[in-house]
């Protein structure tokens, strides 16, 4: 009688038989290559999607099947992948025989034999081209429908809109009719009727503008245009939106600012006058400020417009430069509008080189900062003095400022004398005491040994600066609040300090009333002493302590000149940009804010490599210290 085979043979084919069925009747596609990879076979499947048949791809690389959508880098990730871990998947775009591009779901899994060494790939797929266009399709008619419910909401909003200002313009001009009325009752009457057809007048405009924009027409009038002439006339409009609100109003000018750059000065100062009227419309108690400066390196001009309004949640920041939009329904009830303010600026600015950004706080308030682009500025022309700025502009910035009373220990890391002197003497204003480091390494060290509640961190400093020393902070669990101080207020600098773990960023030279809100922000407050101490930055003469630090600083200038001439003749570039750096990061604090400018043009040549005015400059200085 013939031998029974054994069970487990009986098994193994049966298994091979069902392999063998579940690639012939799977709807995925299937491809087995050899670790070259060449296809050694495919499914009937793979011949559906794809349109070639086996003989046809059959010691053929895969690659065959591309269709140009991915980089190089797509696919090194792939095989990069597939090294590491043995397997792969994602979504691919492949072209089918025709020529007809599709999408597919691709699964790839390495073949290993005993030894664990790869001998071929799998690769399953199915075709989702159709689910994806009718994804594709469901997100835009869900877009469409959006779109057309903001319309909608939109020209609800607009005849609300209009229909206000009118009722009141007919109202009152059919009042004006009546002879029995007082010459203060018509006077009245011709207020409301202005003030009611100037708003007609605005919203009029936005939507004149907002059709421009759509349809690419809106022109650009490039000027050379007075900066505290721009400023001026959004500034007073402000002032009496805020005092009719009883809000507190305050501009702050971070120098150095150029008095004169090139943009279209209608379409900026639109874009100013927006956000200080979104500010104030949004703010029912505390202040609107107005925060002016400038980037030499990148010649944009940065306005900062901050409240202390109702804020917006971040899910929310986004759509409010969507035309029709506002924060939500509530918001288009309680404060009205079009919601087309913020697309038309956001596009104005864009237009103009820069662009908006926004950070917000639910019920702490809102930052708004434009950026313009201003053309080439000499460093020359820019201004140092806030003084001279403010006189240029008519406009009143912050000047005095009352230090508040706080609870706290600082260590200050700062390698200039005069600095760490000066912020000793604002920080023992506060009530506070204070440990000096002089370099980053000691930072670390002081903040190792005993409690601080802050520190102020100086980002250029020798032997390990500020940068390296709050990394370095961080990681041993220093986890107090760490705020940097800089001359140097470019984006990148802020950002630098930022990822490596400081909480803000303040600019040099020290600004009293960014410096004591700062303060406040981060420290326990005490009881406000009555008359305590307030403190003009630009004039010492009733302060002793000041006027003696700036005695001191004014007799130390020779020892400076003197270095600094030295660096120049031996081409010690380095150590030159260091001196002006810090000169100007302290100049204007004790009462020379020339000085501070010619010391920030000196860096800024040297930046730029340019060391023809360089001398020159130096000798300006030791006039100015003479005179």
């Amino acid at each position: 009688m013939p031998t029974a085979a054994p069970v487990d043979c009986d098994v193994e084919f049966c298994l091979r038989q069902s392999v063998k069925h579940i690639f012939t009747l799977a709807r995925d596609g299937i491809v087995i290559t050899d670790r070259t990879p060449r296809i050694t076979a495919v499914n009937p499947s793979f011949t559906r999607i794809t349109g070639y048949t086996e003989a046809e791809v059959r010691g053929q690389n895969p690659s065959i099947l591309k269709s140009g959508h991915h980089s190089p880098a797509f696919y090194q990730e792939m095989w990069s992948t597939l090294a590491k871990t043995g397997n792969w998947r994602g979504e691919v775009w492949n072209r089918r025989k025709t020529g007809e591009e599709y999408l597919e779901l691709l699964t790839i899994q390495a073949i290993r034999n005993v030894k664990q060494e790869t001998v071929g790939y799998l690769g399953v797929f199915g075709d989702i081209s159709k689910a994806k266009r009718e994804e594709e399709l469901e997100l835009a008619r869900q877009h469409a429908e959006d779109a057309a419910h903001l319309k909608a909401q939109f020209l609800a909003n607009m005849s609300h809109e209009i229909r206000t200002p009118l009722t009141a313009i007919i109202g009152f001009a059919e009042t004006m009719t009546d002879s029995r009325q007082t010459l203060a009752e018509r006077v009245h009457a011709v207020d409301t009727i202005i003030r009611n057809g100037r708003h007609l007048q605005a919203l009029l405009n936005d939507v004149l503008d907002f059709s421009k924009i759509r349809a690419k027409r809106i022109e650009m009038e490039y000027l050379e245009t007075s900066l505290p002439e721009l400023l001026a006339g959004t500034v007073d409009t402000a002032r009496a939106q805020t005092e009719e609100k009883q809000l507190e109003f305050s501009v702050h000018f971070m120098p150095p600012l150029p008095l004169n750059i090139r943009t279209d000065p209608t379409r900026a100062r639109q874009i100013i006058f927006n956000l200080l009227s979104n500010a104030i419309k949004f703010t029912d108690i505390g202040a609107v400020r107005l925060i002016v400066s400038f980037a030499p390196e990148r010649e944009l001009l940065a306005i900062s417009v901050q409240d202390t309004g109702c804020g917006i949640e971040d899910e929310r920041i986004q759509a409010l430069f969507e035309p029709f939009a506002q924060a939500d329904r509530s918001t288009t009830r309680r404060f009205g509008g079009t919601g087309l303010g913020l697309s038309i600026s956001k596009e104005l600015a864009e237009q103009l080189g820069g662009e908006i950004q926004v950070s917000s706080a639910v019920g702490t308030g809102s930052v708004f900062t434009v950026t313009l682009a201003t053309g080439a500025i000499a460093a020359a022309d820019l201004v140092w003095d806030l003084q001279e700025f403010s006189q240029s502009s008519g406009v009143r910035p912050v000047r005095t400022v009352r230090a508040p009373m706080l609870f706290g220990n600082i260590l200050v890391a700062d390698d200039n004398r005069a600095n760490q002197e000066l912020i000793a003497l604002y920080l023992r204003r506060c009530g506070l005491n204070i440990e000096i480091a002089k370099n980053g390494q000691e930072a670390v060290e002081k903040a190792q040994q005993a409690d601080f509640d802050l520190v102020l961190m100086d980002i250029r400093m020798p032997i390990m600066g500020g940068l390296d020393a709050t990394e370095l902070l961080r990681l041993t669990g220093f986890d107090k609040p760490i705020v940097a101080l800089s001359a140097n207020v470019e984006r990148a600098d802020i950002e630098a300090a930022l990822a490596v773990g400081c909480d803000t960023y303040l600019p040099k030279p020290i600004h009293l009333d960014a410096f004591y809100q700062m303060l406040v922000h981060y420290l326990p407050q005490r009881e406000q002493i009555p008359n305590a101490t307030i403190i003009n930055p630009l004039l010492a003469d009733n302060d002793p302590e000041l006027a003696q630090l700036q005695r001191d600083f004014h007799a130390e200038l020779p020892e400076r000149l003197a270095r600094m001439r030295a660096a120049y003749l031996i081409a010690d570039w380095d150590d030159l940009r260091s001196q002006a750096h810090q000169i100007k990061g302290v100049g204007s604090n004790f009462g020379m804010p020339e000085l501070t400018r010619l010391a920030g043009a000196m860096e800024f040549q040297l930046l730029r490599g340019d060391m023809t005015e360089v001398s020159d400059l130096i000798e300006d200085m030791a006039r100015l210290w003479r005179q």
